[in-house]
């Protein structure tokens, strides 16, 4: 990089810095004691902390993984990358293809594909 191109980026970077630091300074007088008719706050320890902070999100982590997978491995499907391509599917319609759907039969049948009068 030269000179020029640092120079140019402390330049807009130096607002940023700027809002950083002002937020930073007008933050110190929020923290503020607890009032004195409060009661104690209980404190937690070390492996406490770590069940509330990791555990939670670790268990919904696992639990939309299994929501995901579970599915796929339940019906014997392959869920690797490239793996098997499924074949197309039509939930609750003919196994038939769209090609091989039935044409009309009379003229108020509802069979085949759409359509429309005026």
């Amino acid at each position: 990089m030269t000179s020029t191109a640092v120079r140019r980026l402390l330049a807009a970077a130096a607002p940023a810095g700027l809002a950083v630091a002002t937020i930073l300074a007008t933050a110190a007088p929020a923290s503020a004691d607890t009032p004195e008719g409060w009661p104690e706050e209980p404190s937690i320890d070390f492996v406490q902390m770590l069940l509330i902070l990791g555990g939670i999100p670790l268990l919904v982590f696992l639990a939309v993984v299994a929501l995901i997978y579970g599915p796929p491995l339940a019906r014997g499907e392959s869920v690797r990358p490239g793996g098997e391509q499924l074949e197309s599917q039509w939930l609750g319609g003919p196994r038939k293809s769209a090609g091989e759907l039935a044409a009309p039969d009379t003229e108020d049948s509802k069979a085949g594909g759409a359509g429309g009068r005026w």
